[in-house]
This record gives structure tokens, sequence and C-alpha cells, in this order.
């Protein structure tokens, strides 16, 4: 749909999607997206956004006096993933072009005090969001222990964890880096050196003895979430190119998604 670091004019964006032309926060009535936009030059209104040492990006709610709300655009990205629509990110390059970064799902939010257009002091909301791919996954900025050598039931159930009990940002970053890292394994065991697409052996083992597979997403994220042992599979770079990128992509995903649902049933169907 798009392609990261391309340019686009925001204007044939919205030709194409639809949703509102100015603002932060878009929201096409009758496509599955959620467009934000974001610029340097929202700093001097206390918009902060960017990405965080912790590899999740802030990105400030919608609303311009008092405190910000759960309505429009903000109910928008905290309902996202219920209401089957995908976050995308957008940076402003110059007037009226913007350059896509990434999709992106919300974890949480917190509250920050700022003045708004009128100096007043008022509530803000700032979005916890995190890039759905697991090739942007924030464990490339978080240095810490990687996940215990685990069986493939102990890593299916910590993808399946939920988060929803988290209180803090660390907590809920912590949650979602865990259950990211517990996904990517449970794939790359589950499928023990076999590409699970074309059923041929990885075409590599790499300086640690593994076999070397690419973790890649079946659905979208708004189908449901990033992390589900059912919509990831562990395949060759070939196959991963194809998934992406060649003519019957729709198809071949579709295939690899049932090869991956029978295999879950019969591992998992008493």
């Amino acid at each position: 749909m798009f392609k990261p670091k391309e340019i686009y004019r925001r204007r044939d964006i919205h030709n194409k999607f639809g949703g509102q032309q100015q603002g932060g926060i878009s929201t096409p009535k009758n496509s599955p997206l959620v467009m934000i936009f974001t610029s340097d030059s929202g700093e001097e209104f206390g918009y902060n956004d960017g990405w965080q040492s912790n590899g999740v990006f802030y990105y400030t709610g919608e609303g311009q006096v008092g405190d910000m709300q759960f309505i429009k655009g903000n109910k928008a990205i905290r309902d996202h993933i219920n209401n089957g629509k995908s976050i995308m990110l957008f940076k402003y390059v110059k007037q009226g072009y913007v350059e896509f970064v990434c999709e992106l799902y919300y974890i949480g939010h917190h509250y920050k005090q700022v003045r708004d257009r009128e100096s007043y002091m008022r509530q803000s909301i700032v979005f916890e969001l995190m890039p759905s791919e697991l090739s942007h996954n924030p464990e490339e900025y978080i240095e810490g222990p990687e996940p215990k050598e685990s069986t493939l039931e102990d890593l299916r159930k910590e993808a399946l964890s939920s988060s929803n009990e988290e209180t803090t940002t660390i907590q809920r970053v912590t949650k979602a880096i865990k259950r990211s890292k517990a996904i990517k394994k449970y794939a790359l065991k589950r499928a023990n050196g076999i590409c699970e697409a074309c059923k041929k052996n990885a075409p590599f083992v790499m300086g640690n003895g593994d076999p070397y597979l690419e973790v890649h997403h079946l659905k979208k994220l708004s189908d449901g979430g990033p992390d589900h042992p059912e919509w990831v599979a562990a395949i060759c770079a070939n196959c991963h190119r194809r998934c992406h990128h060649s003519k019957d992509a729709d198809s071949y995903n579709d295939k690899l998604f049932e090869k991956i649902n029978e295999k879950e049933k019969q591992l998992y169907t008493n």
C-alpha cells in the first residue's frame, strides 16, 4: 500500500483513500486506515512526537483547546485494532509532501501537561505506538537478555499473553518486546530449519549454528494484532520476497496461511 521512505503528495493520498486533508489524524470512512502525520514544526506547540530510545513512537493526540478527549481521531487511534484499522505514520518533508515511515500499533498512552493555543494549561494525550513489522522490532533499539530457551508451548503462551494489565509505559513496552521476541523464536522453532512455504531446507546456517529463515506476517495488524502464532511463518528469503513482491503475492500468502493454520491444528488439537 505504502513503501517506507517513499515520498507522497498528501492530496494524492486522500484522493485515493479519503479522510481529512488537514490536521494530524486522518480517519478515512471507507478505508481500513488511520493515517497520522507528524512534522518537526509541531514542537513549538507542545507536540513532541518522535522515536524514543526504547523503540516506541510518541504521538500527541488532537485537540487545540482544553483537555484532550478520546473522541474522533484520538478514539480512532486507541481503538484501531478493534475497528480493523491500520495506523500509518507519515512525516512531512516539505509543504504538501510526506514520507511514509511505517505501520504502527497502539500499546498504550500517557498524559502530559502542555499549554493550548490560548496559553492555558491543559492535559494532552500522548500515544505510545510500536512498529508492526518484526523487521522494525524494538529489540533493535533495546539491549536486554534474549528470551530463555523455551519449549514451543512456552513460546506460544508468551506470544499470546495479554498486556492489558500493564500500567506504565515501561511495563507496556517490556511486555510488547517480550511478545515480539517470543513470536519470532516460536516461528523459527516451529519451522525447525525448513521453510514453511516451499518446504526446502534453510539456504544456509548462520555463525551461531542456527538455520537462516525469516519471519513473515501472513495477516495485517488490523486483522487482529501483530503477535499470533497462526499469523506468522518462518520462510526462506526467496519465499519472503515472493510474499511481498510477486505477481501472485496475495494467493501465495493465502496458501501459506492455510498451511500454517493446518500445522497449528496438528500441533495443538488433541
